[in-house]
């Protein structure tokens, strides 16, 4: 019996010491999460969906539809877009990525991932990872390119976009013969 007793006064000690040490692990993660806030530049928060991720939505669909019409108005007047390093006026990128219709079919993105990233400094980019496919036209091979791009928000407009991915197969199909 007294067995007993000591048992069951060590199995109550010992589940006090569990919730006392679960309690202070969650008040540990709690200090840790707060510890990763802070009010530098590069800081802020993140977003999958609202305004500007859709903006982007609407211009990669814009382009696979092949409708840049409709693309050209997410950007400022004068708004810069690069594409690997090459600098243009958005109007004039636009335009370009309008001629890939001429030399693929069945263009499309997959594995698209954006989000809007807020930085304290009231900076606003959107972010977009993707896989770019279509056909040649000319050899009917599908045609594939990781790429990703960022757009810079001002005033609910896109000024500046940088858009990079490897060109080597996509131009070495549309220089067929």
């Amino acid at each position: 019996m007294k067995n007993i007793s000591v048992f069951i006064v060590l199995l109550l000690f010992s589940s006090c010491a569990v919730n006392f040490s679960i309690g202070d692990s969650t008040k540990s993660e709690e200090n840790t999460n707060e510890s990763l806030k802070d009010d530098k530049p590069m800081s802020g928060y993140i977003l999958d969906e609202d305004k500007y991720t859709a903006m982007v939505d609407q211009f990669m669909s814009a382009y696979r539809k092949n409708d840049m019409s409709s693309a050209k108005e997410i950007f400022s007047e004068g708004a810069v877009f690069w594409i690997n390093d090459t600098k243009m006026f958005a109007e004039d990128a636009v335009n370009a990525f309008g001629e890939g219709h001429k030399y693929f079919d069945n263009i499309n993105h997959s594995d698209v991932y954006n989000a809007t990233m807020y930085y304290n400094d009231n900076k606003i980019y959107t972010n977009v990872w993707y896989k770019w496919s279509g056909i040649s036209k000319k050899s009917g091979e599908t045609i594939e390119a990781k790429g990703y791009a960022w757009f810079r928000w001002e005033n609910g407009k896109a000024v500046e976009v940088y858009n990079a991915f490897d060109p080597t197969t996509y131009n070495a199909s549309m220089s067929l013969e």
